[in-house]
């Protein structure tokens, strides 16, 4: 899943300001953030039903909730919650998967996390497990703990971050290309650009060495380890690295130093766009 562009709404919210890169070292005033549209399909102001805990803390690995509801979905047992540390797929990232158990109950395995398409504002939990026994439960109102997978977690959360620095490498090299999607999945992730008539133009010839100056760039911008800023502006989550923001809804690092080895792979033409793959070992 790619990300999804803004409603008009969000767009207009979000700063417009577009500023040069700040010069390594510099003791000069802080730029305006740069705007990089769009924002994703998770970061906006639509109803949440369920409290999505996961937006507060990504490395929250166990947490209580309130069981609300039960249901079945040919072989899944599906559940509701109040609030969840469960990050559900969408905005480009894989939804977190895991355990939830309570006590006197079978465990249940967490396969897929998604926001419900009928129920306004709800996490859905499609799991494997006892649903006569989780059925009864529901009557009783208990509470269960959330289990998330830490190691997949943690290498998600990284995935998405990576995708959000390359726009800071891409602008600090020249472009003003403009973010259209991202695939934040580890099985090959990528950020797709719209290019613009504004700064440096690529050189199809030279493709080769634009892709050794990003991955130059993405190494100096994680040896940084700037931290990693997240705000809500006009109730749309914004996430920001470096002088970079965009409305985001998923899990990302504290700094840019947690990333670890990042490599840019290719860049590649897609139907008018650019798209810059890269890897996170």
């Amino acid at each position: 899943p790619a990300e999804s562009a803004a409603p008009p709404a969000q767009t207009e919210a979000k700063a417009k300001a577009k500023a040069e890169p700040a010069k390594d070292g510099g003791g000069g005033a802080a730029a305006p953030a740069r705007d990089m549209a769009p924002a994703n399909g998770n970061s906006g102001r639509a109803e949440q039903k369920t409290l999505g805990l996961y937006l507060e803390d990504t490395y929250l690995f166990e947490h209580t909730a309130k069981l609300l509801d039960v249901w079945q979905d040919g072989e899944k047992v599906c559940l509701e919650l109040d609030q969840t540390i469960f990050h559900p797929q969408g905005g480009g990232q894989p939804c977190d998967v895991g355990r939830i158990v309570a006590d006197g109950l079978p465990p249940l395995e967490v396969i897929f996390v998604q926001l419900d398409k009928e129920r306004l504002g709800v996490v859905r939990h499609d799991c494997k497990g006892d649903f006569a026994a989780w059925s009864a439960a529901k009557e009783r109102g208990c509470v269960v703990t959330c289990k998330v997978d830490e190691e997949k977690r943690r290498l998600f959360a990284r995935t998405h971050s990576a995708g959000h620095l390359l726009d800071v490498a891409v602008h600090d090299l020249g472009f003003r290309w403009t973010a259209g999607k991202g695939y934040h999945f580890p099985d090959g992730p990528y950020v797709e650009y719209i290019p613009t008539a504004e700064g440096r133009q690529l050189d199809n010839k030279a493709k080769d060495a634009v892709i050794a100056e990003l991955d130059a760039r993405m190494k100096e911008l994680i040896a940084r380890a700037s931290p990693v800023s997240v705000t809500k502006l006009d109730g749309v989550r914004t996430v920001a690295f470096e002088d970079v923001s965009c409305g985001c809804g998923g899990t990302h690092v504290k700094h840019g130093g947690e990333l670890g080895e990042v490599v840019v792979k290719k860049l590649q033409a897609k139907q008018g766009n650019m798209r810059v793959s890269y890897s996170v070992n």
